[in-house]
């Protein structure tokens, strides 16, 4: 067997009863491999992320090639139900699954993905909604083609009534479509429709990043192309492709990491467009740009987020953006802002984020 050919029998990644999961990969000339991925640290591969994503201490999965050319290796604790990245280092190459069809892309690479069923993320035979993909033309960005990934509720095809919008942005290694490959958020919705806990509504998922990869993170909305883009041409498409309401009051913005600082950019900086907004795992980052926003748009903002029907800030007990998260969710406290916020365990990771959308989604659009 050459070297990269996969034997038909291999099965990777394989969830056994215990929880714990194997995986295996075809290498026969390989010296060595080991793993990355969102719960594993180990040797050469660097986890995506740090976080409590196992059910007890963090796992170690140590690889042994069989006489058939195939490493297969078993992590030492079970992993939690959800969503998870992975890849194999294979001499030092990275390289995605070859048994496994599931991925997830981020900016600047692809990701095998791991599903270990029996959280709310997991796909169920409930009725569900549909994930399209639709483009449009930016003229922000000088008339540039830019994709939207679109959930609709189910029933959405087969109905005439309309629906509320969230805007749902990604963070800074991901891409538009990173909510519903790493984070199965089109199966939460389903699931949480089914189990009755939250109003239908479409959720768009634009890119958050320009085609020049701009993206200025300061508090200054003016210096931020996204946020003209959002309301002169993401918005306008949606209403005119869609059947929404269109109005604040059923318009929410929500988005993780970078795309938590562009909620605060565009939603919050448009609360006559927005009047529900969710932020993960972000706020601003450095403390003078907290400062500036304290004083230059914070005075103009804070009369209507005190109208807001929903403002909910989330971040991990070990979160690189806790300090921002903490300090602005208590400025805006001080000032009479009515918030919902919740520190979780873990960091700056999809375990997370997938858990503040399950909280969010329920509040909205009552």
């Amino acid at each position: 067997m050459e070297r990269g050919v996969q034997p038909a029998e291999v099965k990777s990644p394989e969830v056994l009863p215990d929880g714990r999961v194997t995986f295996r990969i075809g290498a026969k000339d390989a010296k060595s491999v080991t793993l990355g991925s969102e719960f594993v640290t180990q040797g050469n591969a660097v986890p995506i992320a740090a976080s409590d994503m196992t059910a007890g201490p963090p796992p170690v999965v140590n690889f042994t090639r069989g006489a058939d050319g195939v490493w297969t290796g078993t992590t030492t604790t079970p992993i939690r139900p959800g969503v998870y990245r992975y890849y194999f280092v294979v001499d030092g190459v990275v390289t995605l699954d070859p048994r496994n069809i599931q991925m997830s892309p981020q900016r600047d690479m692809q990701n095998s993905l791991l599903v270990v069923k029996g959280d709310f993320s997991e796909h169920r035979q409930v009725p569900h909604g549909a994930v399209s993909t639709q483009y449009f033309t930016s003229s922000t960005l000088g008339g540039v083609e830019r994709k939207l990934i679109v959930y609709t509720p189910p029933g959405y095809e087969r109905g005439q009534g309309s629906y509320p919008v969230l805007y749902l942005m990604h963070g800074g290694g991901d891409n538009e479509s990173s909510w519903v490959t790493a984070a199965s958020v089109n199966d939460i919705m389903d699931n949480l429709l089914a189990e009755g806990k939250a109003k239908p509504f479409i959720i768009v998922m634009p890119a958050g990043y320009t085609p020049d990869h701009l993206q200025i993170m300061t508090p200054d909305p003016s210096k931020e192309p996204f946020v003209k883009e959002l309301t002169t041409d993401v918005i306008p498409f949606v209403e005119k492709t869609y059947r929404t309401l269109p109005n604040a009051d059923n318009r929410a913005m929500a988005g993780l990491s970078m795309g938590g600082i562009q909620t605060l950019n565009a939603g919050v900086s448009n609360l006559d467009k927005f009047h529900s907004i969710g932020v993960f795992s972000s706020g601003y980052f450095y403390k003078r740009d907290r400062d500036w926003y304290y004083e230059n748009r914070a005075p103009k903002e804070i009369p209507q987020m005190k109208d807001l029907k929903v403002f909910y800030w989330a971040w991990g007990a070990t979160d690189f953006a806790r300090d921002g998260s903490v300090d602005m969710t208590n400025y805006l406290k001080s000032k009479g802002v009515k918030l919902t916020t919740l520190e979780s365990p873990g960091g700056h990771d999809w375990r997370n984020w997938r858990l503040y959308f399950h909280e969010f989604a329920p509040m909205l659009f009552r």
